[in-house]
């Protein structure tokens, strides 16, 4: 019986899963500020949904994940509301060039956003140390997202139990 090769990590991996980590370490921040900052733009308010929602007509809107519940004019002074709080919080909100003021560039949005760009990286580094075709994270896609991210976890696992592994280091502005 012949012993089955275990292919050596990559640098390319062992590099993307550092990139995710700082990503998901990011997106956890944010999300948590913003959630918050979104949620007491809610309570002030009292929100409520918009009538055309007959089965939720009239509930008030506490969480930002239900704010598509909103009327439009309501939507749209929501979204301001809450631009107004993230820049008084020190974020510097962008908006597309041309876009209304209250379209803008969700700091949480931007971090989840990158964070599924390091996802991609991951998947991309372990298909190629696999000798998987180009279309590798298209077929992991296809399984449903709780495989792709089940897929991803393992493989950052696969990294962070390497002997030696040193996290990444994320340095602050004093």
């Amino acid at each position: 019986m012949s012993a089955t090769k275990v292919p050596t990590i990559p640098q390319a991996l062992k590099s993307a899963v550092n990139a995710y980590l700082l990503a998901r370490t990011l997106t956890e921040v944010e999300r948590e500020k913003v959630d918050a900052i979104q949620r007491r733009v809610l309570a002030q308010a009292a929100y409520r949904t918009d009538p055309k929602w007959v089965d939720r007509e009239g509930e008030t809107i506490t969480e930002p994940d239900r704010a598509y519940l909103l009327c439009d004019s309501d939507h749209t002074d929501y979204l301001l509301a809450v631009r107004q709080d993230l820049e008084a919080a020190g974020y510097d909100i962008k908006g597309a060039p041309g876009e209304a003021r209250h379209s803008y560039f969700c700091p949480a949005l931007q971090a989840e956003t990158l964070q599924t760009e390091t996802e991609h990286a991951v998947i991309d580094a372990v298909g190629e140390m696999l000798r998987e075709g180009p279309d590798f994270r298209h077929k992991l896609l296809c399984v449903g997202l709780d495989k792709y991210h089940e897929f991803v976890e393992l493989c950052v696992k696969l990294v962070v139990n390497l002997p030696g592994f040193k996290p990444p280091t994320i340095v602050t502005a004093d």
